[in-house]
Order: structure tokens, then sequence, then C-alpha cells
């Protein structure tokens, strides 16, 4: 290097590829110290730059300035909580508002709650856990755009400082730059006989012009290149990967006179001893040291991850598209993160009693939204890891190694998930301090538990999506049933399920919990013997069924046929292993056992160490049956999630129930029913109360059976007909293949109609309204199913599911209520 001119900031700043390379965990265990953090990086270099005197002025400046900021953004971080707080009070009054509501509505409605079976809305069954909707873009505020949460992020500390703490030296800095004209004197303290002129204003377009006549004398005089130099945009950028290039330049800089500037290593070695000698050695204080330290090798890991895909955006590695899915929101999350760093350094260098962790927490809450992407888009990832990552040449990449960079994209969720235990811990060791910033704490910590519970939900659901696909092609026969009328998958486990009071033992099944339904499956289990009268013998189906009387008005119900008694349960301890995608590695075939309607569901209640007491009702008859899990969490995962989707169902059947009130009370007569078994007022509904969960699969079984309540033999407007009769093989057989006969049950008459298969189902609707409209009209139409229970008809998905139902049992007629 030839004297006078400045080395590359590529070989001699800290550079994450020349850590040494070669064997697995090289950068994954490589040592983070305090002096790799920004907050201690622009200490050290203002530390420096106070020896010239003449920067003194303008350090002061730069102080006055982000103390100013920084009350700035207190006052409105202060005001935005408050303003979130009235919300959520008002939210919470509306929704007690809303409760009275349902309860009164309730009261004199319940006559009319199971007698509803349409349900078209969309239900979150975590509402009140998932913590997504703070600020709608948290991307952008953490990057530094004008939008959201932007307009209260003036500094590069998060949330609001301690008491004691006027602003951060990271804010100081830029804000010291910001000015240009401390850029030419620190270049004139350096290379006096190169002098350029030193022009203060606050005018920006002389700001602008020293920064520009520094950057052109480095370049000139110093023999930099422009790769190793900033922009003037960097200087005026919100951006800590901006700021830190000014920071590097201007480190390097100095370092070209040691007569001046003491050494980087010098001002390393005097904070260091500074911090020693104030350093509190109780068990907050380790807390502390040990939140600091994490957060401090987080942020080098996030820096390390965005290195590689620099790396590999260089090379031509992978698209610009798959570097996203790799890296979602990197360089946005490493901005926050560095703010949220020094917050909570500057917070460990103050007494306890004046700490501000809690508010920190609180105030940021909504960034964290940015890891979305990462806990959904994680296992697709890894799963495009596994089969391209092999293909890449052998390079000197940062990350060379396929498991360690699957453990980098690990690190987000897994610290999410770290902050809760960091904070209880803080919460348990903390001895003093006011109420109001314990109160932060304790406020902190639920945001934390939120965030991760949030993360853990997100995987979960990805993980479910994979879990749904998988299920179409494991079950055995779905009876014309599909998947996308049960809602969200939402928890699936192997569950015992046995009923209360029973002697008999419990049995295994595999239990699915959507939105909608709760439906059970048992594993396929190999015949031993390869007879084709066994096979057959195994398959017939068994007089002895398990049957619960439950409103299915939701959905149409299910048929199934039970195995005899040579076919027994699989008893695993789990289910199939997911993979990291969340695919399933072993995939046993399943039988469909029998479902559970959630708008019949009763009460939850917890039993024992880990099982759930479900008690169910219709408007004939009511029982329970008993949940047994693997262990108390999981129970209080169903639980909870189970309680959620009942208080919805019920909340929507009496808004419901409302509305159709006033239609039965306009229908006059014709609502009414000479058919004994209902009240009049709903006796136009048919009685949809027969939700069937079959045989178990297994003769003992049988005992189970006889603790439950027997299904009642229907009278429906169908059955009760008397000039319905038995359609003969013969007349079946004349009609169309192409065709079916629909038999139409409408004021007490029955009509027929021939429909073509091939028809959609505002055709057929057409055809049904054609043939009713001399004898009155009708506002919905249902169809009998399999089970004798009737079922909405009203979209191409129901007329599918109607033609496939038929298809299955052979059946060339379809019986229709209209009303």
């Amino acid at each position: 290097m030839r004297p006078g001119t400045l080395p590359s900031r590529k070989n001699t700043a800290t550079s994450l590829g020349s850590m040494p390379l070669g064997s697995p965990g090289a950068v994954m265990n490589a040592a983070v110290t305090m002096h790799d953090s920004l907050y201690y990086r622009c200490l050290n270099v203002r530390r420096r730059l106070e020896k010239v005197a003449q920067l003194q002025p303008y350090l002061n400046l730069a102080y006055a300035s982000s103390e100013l900021l920084s009350e700035k953004q207190s006052l409105l971080l202060s005001q935005q909580q408050q303003q979130l707080q009235r919300q959520q009070q008002q939210q919470q009054q509306g929704e007690t508002a809303q409760n009275h509501h349902h309860s009164v509505i309730s009261t004199s409605s319940r006559q009319y709650r199971d007698s509803h079976n349409s349900l078209r809305d969309e239900y979150s069954f975590m509402d009140g856990i998932t913590y997504t909707n703070s600020v709608s873009n948290p991307a952008s505020s953490a990057g530094g755009s004008a939008s959201g949460e932007v307009d209260t992020l003036l500094t590069f500390a998060m949330g609001i400082l301690p008491l004691t703490v006027d602003c951060d030296p990271v804010t100081q800095l830029s804000q010291l730059f910001r000015q240009g004209s401390p850029l030419c004197v620190l270049f004139n303290a350096v290379r006096p006989q190169f002098k350029i002129p030193v022009v203060s204003s606050d005018d920006l377009k002389v700001c602008k012009k020293s920064i520009y006549d520094f950057i052109l004398s480095v370049k000139k005089h110093l023999a930099l290149r422009d790769e190793d130099l900033f922009t003037i945009s960097d200087v005026f950028h919100n951006s800590t990967n901006n700021l830190m290039k000014v920071v590097d330049v201007v480190s390097t800089i100095m370092d070209l006179a040691p007569e001046m500037f003491p050494s980087r290593k010098q001002m390393e070695q005097e904070i260091e001893l500074e911090l020693q000698n104030s350093a509190t050695r109780d068990d907050y204080g380790k807390v502390i040291k040990e939140f600091v330290i994490t957060e401090r090798k987080y942020v080098h890991d996030l820096e390390t991850l965005n290195t590689y895909k620099t790396q590999l955006l260089e090379n031509n590695i992978i698209t610009s598209e798959e570097l996203y899915m790799l890296f979602p929101n990197l360089t946005e999350a490493i901005d926050f993160q560095r703010r949220f760093l020094v917050s909570l350094e500057i917070n460990a260098l103050v007494d306890p009693s004046r700490q501000r962790i809690g508010a920190l927490f609180m105030h940021c809450k909504s960034f964290f939204k940015l890891y979305e992407p990462w806990s959904i888009g994680q296992n697709a990832a890894i799963d495009f890891l596994t089969g391209t990552l092999e293909k890449i040449p052998d390079l000197n990449f940062v990350i060379n190694n396929k498991l360690e960079l699957q453990s980098f994209l690990y690190k987000p969720v897994q610290r999410l998930c770290r902050y809760p235990l960091l904070l209880k811990e803080l919460s348990g060791a903390r001895t003093n301090g006011d109420a109001t910033s314990t109160k932060e704490l304790d406020g902190a910590l639920d945001v934390s538990r939120n965030i991760a519970k949030s993360i853990n939900e997100n995987q979960r659901r990805t993980e479910n999506h994979q879990v749904v696909k998988q299920l179409y092609g494991r079950v055995n026969n779905w009876k014309g049933y599909r998947i996308a009328k049960f809602g969200e998958l939402l928890y699936f486990d192997k569950v015992f399920i046995s009923t209360s009071g029973s002697s008999e033992p419990e049995r295994e099944f595999e239990v699915y919990l959507f939105e909608k339904i709760i439906i059970l499956f048992s594993q396929v289990v190999a015949k031993k013997s390869s007879s084709l009268m066994l096979k057959k013998k195994n398959t017939a189906p068994s007089s002895s069924s398990l049957t619960l009387n439950l409103n299915s008005s939701a959905t149409s119900s299910f048929h199934h046929s039970s195995p005899g008694n040579g076919l027994s349960l699989s008893h695993t301890n789990s289910l199939p292993s997911l993979s990291a995608s969340g695919g399933i590695t072993n995939e046993p075939k399943l039988d469909l056992r029998g479902r559970i309607m959630i708008m019949n569901l009763n009460q939850i209640n917890a039993v024992g160490p880990r099982s759930l007491n479900i008690t169910w009702e219709s408007v004939k008859e009511q029982g329970n049956f008993l949940l047994k899990f693997k262990n108390e969490e999981t129970r209080d995962n169903w639980s909870s999630c189970l309680q959620t989707l009942v208080r919805k169902m019920k909340s929507a059947s009496y808004r419901s129930t409302a509305s159709d009130n006033s239609f039965l009370s306009s229908s006059g007569p014709s609502t009414t029913s000479s058919t004994p078994t209902r009240t009049p007022t709903s006796a136009s509904q048919p009685d949809n109360s027969h939700t069937s969960l079959n045989s178990f699969g297994n003769s003992a079984m049988k005992h189970l059976s006889d603790m439950l309540p027997k299904q009642r033999k229907r009278v429906s407007n169908l059955d009760s007909a008397p000039d319905l009769r038995s359609v003969s093989e013969n007349y079946k057989h004349s009609i169309p293949e192409s065709s079916i006969m629909m038999r139409i049950s409408f004021n007490q008459a029955f009509y027929t109609i021939l429909v073509e298969l091939s028809a959609p189902m505002s055709s057929v609707t057409e055809l049904v309204r054609k043939k009713l409209y001399p004898v009155g009209n009708f506002t919905k139409i249902k169809y009998q199913d399999e089970d004798g229970d009737y079922v909405m008809l009203s979209s191409d998905e129901d007329w599918l599911v109607a033609k496939d139902m038929l298809k299955e049992n052979d059946e060339r007629v379809l019986n229709i209520l209209a009303y």
C-alpha cells in the first residue's frame, strides 16, 4: 500500500467473509463481542472524534438535536400507546354490549337454535391470540419509509430511553454527519496539506455540498474507491445499513492519524474497564448480561445471513424470488433488531429502577410482525434448500454447510420464542423498581408470549395445510364429502375416547378438529389372511353402531359402514411423523368412523390432568364423551380452541335466529306442520338431529355404544307422506344415464322432475322453481343425504356433493325439500 493512501474497507473493517470457513459451525459458533454491536461501534467513534477540539461544537449541536428527537419520539409513542388503550377499551365495551344482546336473544329464541344450518362465514379461531393487527406495514416502518409507525421512529433507538439518558450515540453520530462540515473538519485534521473549505450552515444544500467535498477529497487524496465509500443519500437515510457505511469510513480515516486519535483497540479497552467498574453482579445483572449478549449474537447471525444472501445473488446461484423465499424481510429485520439492541444496551447501563425494557417491548410489538413470513415460509425454505443447495458449486461463501444454513434459518423463530423466557427470568430476579416499570415488564412478558404464540401458530397452520393435503389420499372412502366444507384444520392428534361412567377400556383414534367439525378416524391394519372370502367378511357392514344424536344442521352427514369384528384398531403411540416441510413421512390408510358437528357442542370441561369432557345436546337428547390427550398442554390447547369455536357458533346462531324470527312471523300458517315430533314454529325445518359416530370397528366397543343414547327414528315430511312410495327398480332403470329424478316435497305435496347431471346448480334451481310456480314460491331447497339428514342445496359445490353421494350409493333418485 502506498504511503498516504487509505486501505480498502474490505480489508480493514471486520468482514464476515474473512471468518474462517471449512468446518461445520465455524460461523455459527464465532465469538461476538460488545464491540461488534452498532451501539459500541458508534460510542467508540464518538469518543475518538471528541479528541479533536474543533469538532466539539458540532458534537454539542448533534447532541442537542438528538436529545430533541428522543423527546419527540417519546411523546409520540406515549400518545400512540394511549390511543391504543382507548381503542381496546371501546372494543371491550362493544363486545360486552354485543354479548348482552345475544343473551337476550337466546332467552326468547332458544327453540330455533338447532334449526339453522347455513354457516357461510369463516371464523378466526385464534381471536385474541395471534398478534398480527397493530401496524399495516411494519416492514416499511422499520426500513424508514413514511407510513404506519415510522412517524414515531425518529432515532436509531427503539422505544423510549431511560429517564437518566438524553440520547443515544448512534443517533448523535447520524446528526453529526448530516451537518456536513464536521466531515470536512475531520479530513483537514488527517490531511492538513489538502484542506477543504469548512462552511457551517443549517441549510440542507450547503450541508450536502460539504459532504460532496469530503467524498471527492477522500477519493482524490486517499485513493479510496467508490465501492468503499458512502454516498450523500447514505448520510441522510434513516437506515442502520447506510449509517454503518459512514461510520466505517470515518473510523478508518481516523486510523490514518494515530498521533491525533486513540486506536480502536485502546478505546475498546477503556470502555470495557468502565463497564467492569459499574457492572452489577447480582442475579438481575446476570440476566441482563445474558439478555444483551444473546441479542448481540442474534443480530450478528442475521448479518451473516445477509452476507450469504448477497453472495448467492452476486454469483447468480438462485433468483431474487427464491432469495426472498429463503430470507423474507431480512434487511428490515436486521435494521429493526439493531435498533432494538441499541435500546437494550442503553437500558443495561443504567440502574435497574430506571430501566424501560418493558416499554421497549411494548413499543416494538408491531415490528415483530416482520417475522410472519419467516414463520410461515420456514419449512418451504428448508425443503428448497434440500433440493437446490446440492447443486451449488463449492465456493468460498460465509456459510458453506447446508446444515449450518438450516440452523441460521431457524434463528429468528428461536429468538422470538426465547424472549418470554428471558423476560420471565428478568422479572423474577428484580428486587426493586417503581410500579410503572414493574407494570411495563409484566406487559412486555405478555407481548412476548403473544408473539411466540403467534409464531408457533403460524408454523402449526402451515403444517396443517400439508396434513390436509395428505389426508385427501389417506382416507379410504369420504362418501362424497369434501374437506373444503369443514373449514380450516386447527388441531389433529391421537386421542383416547370413552364415555363418562363407562367401565370398558377407552379406544384410541386419530381425531381432526376443523372449524366446523370433529372427525374421527381409525388406522387400517393390514389383513393377516389374503383369503378373498375373509376380506369380504371383514369389510361387510356391521349392524352394531355407535350413535350420537347431534343436530347436523351445518352440513350433510356421513354414513359409514362399520368393519366387522375381524378388523382391529392400530395402537401406535403417535401420529405419523412430520418432515421439515410438514409433510407426512409415514401415511397409513384411514377409515372414517364418525364426526361431531361443532355447532352441537354444549360444554367443554377439563377433567383430571389431561382429559376433556364434552357434552352435546339436540332438540331430542343430550349426552357426553371423554377425550384423553397425551399431556395437559395439548388438552388445554384443544379446550381453548373448542370453547372459542362454540362461542362464535352460538353468537352467529343468535344473529341468524333474530333475522329468521321475522321471516317465520311473516310466513303465516305455511310454516306449521302436523308432524308430532316438532314444535309448530320449527316444523317446516327437517329434523337434522342425527349426527353419527359409527362403530369404532371392534366388538368390544359395543358396550361403549350401549352407554350412549340410541338414535330415535325420525318422522319427516317425506317419510310421513301417504303418496310417497318406493321407486321400483324398473322405473329407476328407465331414468336416462345422464339424468337423475328429483322428488320434491313442497307444502304437503310431492312433485317429480328429471334433471341433467351436467346441469349447473342455477339450472337445477330454475327447474324446481318452474315446477312449483303454479302452487307457490320457495326460498330454500335441501336434499336428503344417505343418513336421512337434510342438507342445504344452494351452490355448485353442494350439488357436486349430492351427485357424488348418489353415485357412491348407486342411486338415481334424490329427495328434495323446498320451503
